[in-house]
């Protein structure tokens, strides 16, 4: 059987014409033996690469191939990934749905505990809480910006407030 051959001529830049120099040195071969299985090798890549594309495979198939293999190994770090953010999310959820428990219950103690104005008193308790209403909204900003917005104060003092153990 003989082996058809055909001669291909081309130029390259300095550059690339080194990098040839260089792989071919790497690999013991001649530089027109380099360029044939270089171009072989990219060939046969590319035609690995739209395999992938054309056939992904199954979940537990053995993997074939460089293509196929970083892709999967793609694959599990971002399902990795995805499950860490999912445990995350679960534990914020957990802390959200307390939050929500604890506010509806401070709601419900506030409106328990609290008798409503009369109408003629009314426009003076909305003009006086607005000055307090912007206070409070500054300290906790302050809070949260020192660290301290995590349901403990911070370590801040809070005016009237004694110091209470245990």
């Amino acid at each position: 059987m003989t082996r058809l051959r055909h001669a291909i001529y081309s130029y390259l830049p300095l550059a690339d014409y080194r990098r040839l120099q260089q792989e071919a040195a790497a690999r013991g071969v001649s530089l027109s033996r380099c360029v044939a299985d270089c171009l072989r090798e990219y060939l046969a890549l590319k035609a690995e690469m739209a395999g992938v594309i054309d056939a992904p495979g199954s979940l537990g198939e053995p993997h074939q191939g460089v293509i196929h293999t970083l892709l999967a190994r793609t694959e599990e770090r971002l399902a990795a990934t995805l499950e860490a953010h999912t445990e995350r999310t679960a534990g914020l959820d957990a802390r959200l749905n307390i939050i929500e428990s604890m506010l509806d219950r401070l709601v419900m103690l506030y409106l328990i505990h609290t008798p409503e104005i009369p109408p003629d008193l009314k426009e003076r308790a909305v003009t006086t809480a607005k000055p307090r209403y912007q206070r409070w909204r500054r300290t906790v900003e302050q809070q949260v910006e020192a660290g301290g917005g995590n349901g403990g104060n911070g370590g801040a003092t809070v005016p009237g407030e004694r110091g209470t153990e245990g």
